[in-house]
């Protein structure tokens, strides 16, 4: 039987789950191992810890990130997978989609370096607030602010001109540091010509905002398994992540679908998240995710797609999350690898 290393945290979890046994314990791990099993391949826990001293040769490993306060366990799993990365390991999903996550920066260069154009976003990175301010007569209006982090909607704001625009950046990207700033203030009174550091140096970005869009969807792809919610923006606002507006429609537009999969291939990655919708009938990608993210659209979810002899079936029934994942992984290294 193939083997598999799957990477837990300092909890002992393993992934995310919407509806766990246990309130935020993740995956069930023994089912977890048993679907696995039941495709050929065996499961062997690991503590993330010891990742450094872990022999790989030809086994994938699998993991998952975490939505800590301020991301420092994310950070350092970061350093565990990235090292072992380095070492030959093959993770799934490669380091780089686990630093896009929570991480707007790296997500929209992923995004415009992989993805087909279509995709593509006209965005502004910005690592200070003083460097918006040396660009701001670049910029058209109105514009949509995100800090690099966050989720559900949190951390996503409209400015309709440049005062707007200012307003929000400087209150998103301040960098609190009494001590720091104090220490600061005495090097500029000890050496002539020296510039005090930024007080606001988290990162953020700045993107076209995009007009006449109601609704977006909310869309799982599993491999080949595409599953997919109906999330219609808060009454007032341009925003329908966390808006609690979520249906299940009984058709979905086919495009939805294709733009998941070709997504998905466009990353080679087995499953990712993804927040589309239609601008000017055309599919628009919001965002992306590779790992760790929400569940809850595939184990809520009557139905999922799939696509046989060249056209979309819907398979109604309830999904079971670990099955859907470990077939997904297998199907990736078997069918891709």
């Amino acid at each position: 039987m193939k083997r598999i290393i799957a990477l837990c945290d300092y909890k002992g979890r393993f992934g995310s789950k919407y509806f766990p046994h246990i309130y935020r314990k993740g995956m069930d791990k023994a089912l977890l191992e048993k679907c696995f099993q039941n495709f050929g391949y065996s499961v062997l826990y690991e503590q993330m810890i010891d990742a450094p001293a872990l022999e790989f040769s030809n086994t994938p490993v699998i993991y998952s990130s975490s939505e800590d306060a301020d991301y420092r366990y994310k950070s350092f799993i970061e350093d565990m997978v990235l090292g072992i990365e380095l070492r030959g390991a093959k993770t799934l999903p490669p380091f780089k989609l686990l630093r896009a996550t929570n991480n707007k920066i790296l997500m929209e260069q992923l995004r415009n370096i992989y993805l087909p154009k279509q995709y593509h976003t006209n965005t502004k990175f910005f690592g200070t607030l003083e460097e918006l301010i040396q660009n701001t007569m670049k910029l058209s209006y109105p514009l949509v602010v995100k800090t690099a982090g966050g989720a559900v909607s949190r951390g996503v704001f409209k400015a309709q001109n440049s005062a707007e625009l200012l307003r929000i950046a400087k209150n998103i990207s301040r960098s609190s540091n009494p001590l720091y700033e104090f220490k600061d203030k005495l090097r500029e009174f000890r050496h002539r010509g020296y510039s005090k550091e930024s007080l606001h140096r988290n990162k953020f970005i700045v993107q076209e905002y995009q007009d006449g869009v109601q609704n977006d969807w909310k869309v799982l792809v599993y491999y080949d398994k595409v599953f997919i919610l109906r999330r219609q923006n808060r009454p007032g606002d341009f925003r329908a992540s966390g808006s609690g507006l979520f249906s299940f429609d009984d058709t979905v537009d086919s495009r939805l679908l294709e733009a998941g999969i070709e997504i998905r291939k466009a990353l080679d990655i087995p499953i990712v998240s993804l927040d589309l919708a239609f601008k000017d009938d055309i599919v628009i990608l919001f965002e992306f995710q590779g790992v760790h993210f929400g569940t809850s659209t595939l184990e809520k979810s009557p139905y999922y797609y799939t696509k046989s002899s060249g056209e979309w079936q819907k398979i109604v029934g309830k999904s079971i999350l670990e099955d859907v994942y470990a077939k997904a992984i297998v199907d990736y290294l078997e069918k891709e690898n």
